[in-house]
């Protein structure tokens, strides 16, 4: 757990609404748009990434996509994005996907602790896949509200 300053990352992303349950069917979906028009393009890519943004009535929006390193054309409703920037609270969790609540209960246990409150807006940054779930490791990011000190 750590607090940190992030700058933006730029992202080839296609924004969407979802809900928990089809969450990761959605994630799935969204990246096997966006990988095709990076590949086409040739783009120097990192990995995939997933920005949370508040929503109402069960629903949210979401930014699934990549990390590009180089400058890409978008296409159809693959566009250039970028993740937040600000000052953020960060949690590395090891595993299944699945099991990520740990990972956020701790941040929300580390806000409350230190007087922080997050500003609803948070991004997950999967690292390289590995077979074995153990390995798997992805990297929580909350946004923090500056106001609240």
């Amino acid at each position: 757990m750590r607090a940190e300053r992030a700058a933006p990352r730029a992202l080839a992303a296609v924004h969407a609404t979802t809900n928990q349950q089809r969450l990761s069917a959605d994630i799935l979906r969204l990246l096997d748009k966006v990988w095709p028009v990076l590949r086409e393009q040739g783009v120097r890519t990192g990995h995939n990434v997933v920005v949370y943004y508040p929503g109402s009535g069960g629903s949210f929006t979401v930014d699934v996509g990549v990390e590009t390193f180089t400058d890409f054309a978008g296409h159809g409703e693959v566009r250039p994005m970028s993740t937040p920037s600000g000052e953020v609270a960060v949690s590395t969790h090891y595993g299944e996907y699945s099991q990520m609540g740990s990972a956020y209960a701790a941040l929300d246990q580390w806000c409350t602790g230190n007087g922080r409150r997050p500003s609803g807006v948070n991004w997950e940054v999967y690292g390289d896949w590995a077979d074995d779930p153990a390995k798997r490791r992805t990297d929580v990011y909350f946004l923090l509200d500056p106001a609240a000190r």
